[in-house]
């Protein structure tokens, strides 16, 4: 336990002695390491600093003022966290020249009105004590322990401090000696701070007997987050030594977690939440995780090429991202609010193409899955993200930014494509258009298809087919003849309609292999 002499005398067996305060404040922030008790004058000499120290004051009783004066200082300067004298037995109030020169040096002086024995102070206070050390000693061991296990199990820095922000509860970042971030979340540090002082917690990692780096948890210093801290840096330091100071990149190592992810190549879920903390991918409050998919529409822009415009992009947008290449693919993982889904999509898109262009040019199209929870849900993301892309190349080439909850209908019909029903539900609808455009060319069921897409506006209809107004009139008369009535008002007939073209759609695209 982290004991303060302001717990020291809250403890029930000084709270019935009366102690009343009269030199020192921040008695909170003031530690006590030992207790003490002594009634030797010249114990200063005897002593380390951080003990409370317990008297009744007989060691003061013939000296004059100066020198009870000069017992106060001496213990200030070897940095006693306070004195507790007891009143009654030896003085009944505190001698002359004691309390003016406690609050002269700061030191704090607390009186006990009531007589308490001294053995069970510290019989109390010393169980505090050596408890706090036992339980800092067994946390000790058991984050070796689990980092070690880590360690033999083939995860280097990154996955090592990750694994420290899960056991920390906070989150863990790992820098090089000359201030390069080598895993998890970049933490504004003040460069004057002693490594080991104030908020974050910061502590030196040593590797072939010279400083590496430094390790920093961001919280509060407390025994137990400082025992966690200075047992992993002694693992990290290994880990740096035994891979001679040549940390795999933050970049290598998020490309290499998504690859893992797409692919399957992970023991469970818990490892792909400890590597993307080293990673430096946190899901904050009021955020989701979202795949990506980069599609060129060039093929002049190879993969390899559009994935470093994807990853300046990233940096530049959607800050700490995944990035990698599979199978042709070029695959985000990115933090985002839900509800800017679109918008940020949109930049994303933006800036890829304004990369490329420095290069070989091109536009891109980006898909997005619908936003996950966490990291290893993108397992089942991915595929969802690569089949949206997929289908919105066949299906609308033009769009920059297509999400899968846009393509949901495609991706239902798709998977029933080959499937009777749906056929014989497509030649219900659709079967004397497609008759008559087999035989004479006239693209009727690309002209309904294009008028229900304009919102049955026919000005519209007609520029997308690149006719006239009156062309387009007669096409529609044709239709409406042809299909026995052609009543758009009516919902379902529409709905129905308009299902059938989707499934056309998918059909031709399917067919022609685009």
């Amino acid at each position: 336990m982290n004991l303060t002499v302001a717990q020291l005398i809250a403890l029930p067996v000084l709270a019935r002695a009366r102690p009343e305060i009269v030199s020192g404040h921040d008695l909170e922030a003031r530690e006590v390491r030992w207790v003490h008790t002594s009634e030797i004058y010249e114990i200063s000499s005897l002593l380390h600093g951080g003990e409370a120290l317990l008297t009744t004051g007989l060691g003061l009783v013939a000296l004059s003022p100066d020198a009870r004066r000069s017992y106060i200082a001496d213990l200030a300067k070897v940095g006693v966290a306070a004195v507790l004298l007891e009143l009654g037995r030896t003085f009944p109030e505190a001698p002359e020249g004691l309390v003016d020169e406690a609050r002269r040096v700061g030191l704090p002086l607390i009186l006990l009105h009531g007589v308490v024995p001294f053995i069970e102070v510290t019989e109390v206070a010393h169980a505090l004590l050596l408890g706090g050390e036992l339980e800092a000693l067994r946390v000790s061991s058991a984050v070796t322990e689990r980092l070690l296990q880590a360690l033999g199990e083939g995860s280097g820095l990154v996955g090592l401090t990750g694994l420290l922000s899960e056991i920390a509860g906070c989150p863990a970042s790992l820098y090089a000696a000359e201030s390069s971030l080598v895993a998890g979340v970049p933490l504004d540090l003040p460069h004057e701070a002693a490594p080991s002082e104030g908020t974050p917690l910061r502590v030196a990692v040593i590797a072939a007997g010279t400083v590496w780096g430094e390790l920093v948890l961001d919280a509060e210093a407390s025994p137990r987050l400082r025992a966690i801290a200075e047992s992993a840096a002694h693992v990290l330091g290994a880990e740096a030594a035994r891979s001679h100071a040549i940390p795999v990149s933050r970049d290598q190592a998020r490309t290499e977690l998504l690859r893992d992810i797409v692919t399957g190549r992970y023991t469970g879920a818990a490892e792909l939440a400890t590597r993307a903390l080293g990673a430096g991918l946190t899901v904050r409050p009021d955020h989701k995780t979202v795949a990506l998919c980069v599609r060129p529409r060039s093929a002049r822009s190879a993969a390899s090429t559009v994935m470093i415009a994807a990853r300046e992009a990233a940096r530049r947008v959607l800050g700490a991202a995944l990035v990698a290449e599979v199978e042709g693919d070029v695959l985000v993982a990115a933090i985002i609010r839900p509800a800017e889904l679109r918008s940020v999509v949109a930049r994303f898109a933006h800036a890829v193409e304004a990369e490329l262009r420095s290069t070989s040019g091109g536009g891109v199209m980006v898909s997005a899955a619908q936003p996950v929870d966490d990291i290893p849900a993108l397992v089942s993301a991915f595929p969802s993200a690569r089949e949206t892309a997929r289908l919105a190349m066949r299906l609308t080439p033009a769009a920059q930014v297509v999400l899968a909850m846009d393509f949901a209908l495609y991706q239902l019909l798709s998977s029933l494509v080959d499937d009777e029903v749906l056929e014989r539900f497509v030649n219900d609808q659709l079967g004397p258009l497609l008759t008559h455009d087999a035989r004479t060319g006239a693209g009727l069921v690309m002209t309904l298809d294009s008028y229900l897409a304009a919102g049955l506006s026919k000005t519209k209809t007609a520029e997308a087919l690149g006719i006239r107004r009156q062309t387009l009139y007669g096409r529609l008369e044709r239709i409406s003849r042809m299909l026995g009535g052609l009543d758009l008002d009516n919902r379902e007939r529409r709905t129905a309609l308009d299902l059938a073209l989707v499934s056309w759609r998918l059909r031709v695209s399917a067919a022609s292999g685009s």
